[in-house]
């Protein structure tokens, strides 16, 4: 009888750890679509790509650079849709490509606009994710490590979340984002050195493009190809959800069409990245997927899988 009430216990067990692991498997296997569409998406911008691609972006990303904050019609037509805010926001004027006084910051010169910002973050009715000082580890832009050095960019992303923390902003999720390359590819510019710590990130968001043959150091690669080797290191190295939080391709120098699809299937196999931002918009060259291009149609069969998801259930 003993032997009999064993067997009925481990078996029980076993049925409870197969129902929780396939409970598990089914939640957490699942990629956020989303998207940027333009500097101030519309409701309508939001139903255009649904129509054209079959998804809705779940995530609708902004660029703010500093002094400014999103207007309120863009937040109203990004939620009324149910879709998410992602916000990069920028330490520098965007038009001029100067930078801030960044001591300034420090020394809490700009703390009236950093709590006019945190408080229009916080009456927004839903989650924004906040992409603050984006690819430090990258050359481009005047708050990369290589210019202001890895202790002042920590400073300063922790000065800016503790003032939102400060003020009670519990709906936003930080997201340090990187580039999926080093530049320069150095050991004192490896993207972990400006990592602000646990307490201060939710999500680690990573960069990258395929610029194909625009540019003189670059050439035609697939999505695995930009972003395999850097996921590994994040996953190892920071145990936070994943986003890609840019991508696109040009069709410059190979198949664009052929490029998505197959950045697709990648992503699927990548089960660490819980969701995506394409950008879908011409800036630099020709990163737009036309809905009526073999790109476009390929982008469409693609995200028809319900692995990608419209919300988050």
């Amino acid at each position: 009888m003993k032997h009999f009430y064993f067997v009925t216990v481990f078996i029980i067990l076993m049925l409870a750890a197969f129902f929780l692991l396939k409970h598990t498997f089914v939640v957490n296997s699942y990629c956020l679509t989303g998207a940027f569409l333009a500097d101030n998406p519309t409701a309508q911008d939001i139903k255009n790509f649904k129509s054209a691609y079959g998804k809705k972006p779940f995530l609708v990303m902004v660029f703010i650079g500093w002094d400014k904050v999103v207007s309120e019609e863009t937040i109203k037509n990004i939620y009324s849709e149910g879709c998410v805010m992602v916000v990069t926001w920028e330490p520098w004027n965007p038009a001029s490509a100067e930078a801030i006084d960044y001591d300034k910051l420090l020394c809490g010169g700009y703390d009236s606009y950093i709590a006019s910002f945190a408080r229009q973050i916080k009456s927004v009715p839903g989650t924004v994710f906040i992409r603050f000082a984006h690819e430090a580890n990258g050359n481009w832009y005047p708050w990369s490590g290589v210019k202001i050095g890895k202790q002042k960019y920590i400073a300063l992303y922790r000065y800016v979340k503790d003032r939102f923390d400060a003020l009670g902003v519990t709906n936003a999720k930080w997201i340090f984002s990187i580039n999926c390359e080093d530049v320069p590819n150095e050991k004192n510019n490896r993207y972990l050195l400006y990592y602000p710590g646990d307490d201060y990130v939710d999500y680690i968001g990573i960069d990258g493009y395929n610029w194909g043959d625009t540019k003189p150091w670059s050439k035609w690669m697939s999505f695995a190809e930009i972003f395999s080797r850097r996921l590994e290191a994040v996953i190892q190295e920071i145990k936070k959800p994943v986003l890609i939080t840019e991508f696109s391709s040009t069709s410059s120098g190979g198949d664009k069409a052929a490029w998505i699809a197959q950045a697709l299937k990648s992503i699927k196999i990548m089960k660490n990245i819980k969701g995506f931002v394409l950008f879908n918009h011409d800036k630099e060259t020709d990163w737009n997927f036309p809905p009526d291009s073999s790109s476009g149609r390929n982008l469409k069969q693609q995200l028809q899988d319900s692995y990608f998801k419209e919300k988050n259930d």
